[in-house]
């Protein structure tokens, strides 16, 4: 399987929590957020990130013969970095219980996460030409 493949497979599962956090944000409307749906977006968010994580980590052991492998692994990272601070704050609001917060941080979320696949998916390409990575739910 090749890295644009293996980055396309954690990008699909990644699609998948990442609907899951918004159809919990639309059930939270004006009401608590209850036990049961914390835990369930603090799940998915950290199953995002975990995608994100892999993907980033075989794009930089894709990247590790060439030519640009620390400038990748240096900008993948921060990239990530930033990712984490939005899913800290999206716990924040969560567990402060304010859904309005919670979705405007979940929107944040869900932008910077598919920035980070764009970002991804721009170092799946070989010098042969090799079609890049697509983003999932695009």
């Amino acid at each position: 399987m090749t890295v644009a493949e293996q980055v396309r497979q954690h990008h699909r599962r990644c699609a998948a929590h990442l609907a899951t956090l918004r159809m919990l944000a639309m059930t939270a409307d004006g009401r608590p957020i209850t036990a049961e749906t914390a835990g369930a977006i603090e799940y998915a968010t950290g199953a995002v990130l975990g995608e994100t994580r892999a993907a980033q980590d075989t794009i930089v052991a894709g990247e590790a013969g060439g030519t640009r492998p620390a400038p990748a692994a240096r900008f993948l990272e921060a990239r990530m970095l930033r990712l984490r601070v939005a899913a800290d704050d999206v716990l924040a609001a969560v567990e402060s219980g304010d859904v309005p917060a919670l979705r405007r941080r979940l929107w944040v979320f869900t932008s910077l996460t598919r920035a980070m696949w764009t970002v991804e998916s721009s170092f799946c390409h070989s010098s042969r030409g090799e079609d890049r990575a697509q983003p999932a739910g695009r």
